[in-house]
This record gives C-alpha cells, sequence and structure tokens, in this order.
C-alpha cells in the first residue's frame, strides 16, 4: 500500500506546488483585499493607549518600508538575470528566497496594523499553506536549470533566514527596467495599504463608516 500511495501522494505535491507557484501574486492580493475588506467593517476588540498605537503603527510602517526598499533592492540583482544564472549577490548572498522574506516582513506589517490576533494567524496559515510549496516548485525549476551550480548555492545559502555574515555584492549587475518599474508598483502597494488602513481607522472614529463586529 505504502508503495502505490507515495507517488501518487508525490504527483499531487508537484500538481499542487504547480498551481500555487502560478498563482501566488494573484493569492497574495486576494489576501490583502481580504485584510482590507475585514478592516472595513471591524475594528480591533483590544483597548490600546494612544501611545501603543502609536508605537505599534510607527513599527509597522517601518516594517512597510522595509519591504518596498527591500524587495526593490532584490529586483535590482535578479531582475536581468532571471533564469539566465545563478544570483548569489546582494541580498541573495544572504538568503535563497529575500523577495519572499520582504514580502513577509510587509505582510507582517500589514497585520500590525490591524491590531487583530485573527488577522495575524491568517497571515501565518496563508504563508505556511501556501509559500514552502510555492519555494519547492521553484528550487525544483531551479535545479533543473543550473544543476550543481545551484546545489552549491543552496548548500551554502539559507532558504528563509537571512544571514548577515554572509553578505557579499557585485559592482555591476544587468539591469531589466520593465520589471524594476513593476517592482515599484508592486512594493508601493504595501505602503498604500498602509494608508488605506489609516483612513479607514479614521473612518470608524468618525463614525462615517460603521462597525459591524470587533475581532480579538
Amino acid at each position: 500500500m505504502a508503495k502505490t500511495g507515495s507517488p501518487i501522494a508525490s504527483e499531487q505535491a508537484s500538481a499542487l506546488s504547480t498551481t500555487l507557484e502560478k498563482y501566488r501574486l494573484p493569492l497574495s492580493k486576494a489576501f490583502v483585499a481580504l485584510v482590507l475588506a475585514l478592516m472595513v467593517f471591524t475594528a480591533s476588540r483590544w483597548q490600546l493607549s494612544a501611545t501603543s498605537v502609536w508605537v505599534i503603527d510607527s513599527i509597522a510602517l517601518t516594517l512597510l518600508l522595509i519591504a518596498c526598499l527591500g524587495r526593490v533592492w532584490c529586483i535590482m540583482y535578479i531582475g536581468g538575470q532571471k533564469n539566465t544564472s545563478v544570483v548569489s549577490a546582494g541580498p541573495y548572498s544572504m538568503v535563497r528566497n529575500p523577495l519572499y522574506v520582504f514580502s513577509f516582513i510587509g505582510a507582517l506589517g500589514l497585520v500590525l496594523m490591524t491590531h487583530s490576533i485573527v488577522i495575524a494567524a491568517m497571515l501565518l496559515i496563508f504563508y505556511i499553506g501556501i509559500y514552502p510549496f510555492v519555494v519547492a516548485k521553484e528550487e525544483s525549476n531551479l535545479h533543473g536549470l543550473f544543476g550543481d551550480a545551484y546545489q552549491a548555492y543552496c548548500e551554502r545559502t539559507p532558504r528563509f533566514i537571512p544571514s548577515l555574515k554572509l553578505y557579499s555584492t557585485e559592482s555591476r549587475v544587468p539591469a531589466d527596467v520593465t520589471r524594476m518599474e513593476r517592482s515599484l508598483f508592486d512594493s508601493g502597494c504595501f505602503v498604500l495599504a498602509f494608508i488605506a488602513l489609516s483612513g479607514i481607522r479614521l473612518a470608524h472614529e468618525s463614525g462615517l463608516i460603521p462597525v459591524l463586529f470587533k475581532l480579538p
């Protein structure tokens, strides 16, 4: 039974990885849209002082700015070399998937703005449920493209937790202007989400938008 079940499970996992890798960006944008939609008619149940709110929002904005700048930094290095060579300089020298690391930092900043444990749990479930499969598929593709060179890169570079001591850079890297422009727009959405959540909170406080229920 185990011998016949294992290939089927492997094929199903491969199909799931392929599907999630293909639709990761629409799914991520849908998650952000869901958070914004929840926040339109909900509010946090926690009674926080003005100082606490200021501190949390300041941390959230800092994380969102780090995410924006970090994603652009990644595209500077990989934009003109995607699927043509193993990129191992700049952010890619410290971690194999820096774009996902910075996206997670941005999502964490967004969740902090909501002051909700429920939405934080949704974020963790979303990332744990999707991105391990996405990364496995992408790394499988890169192994197929670059073979031993990519294997050597994987052996010296962590997958998700950056190692600052590994940092190295290059004086010049090929650029892809179109990809850079698209990255600037996508990254800017984090800051736009911060502005939107701040506006929603003000609308709740002024009574312009009713709060239908509160989330812990």
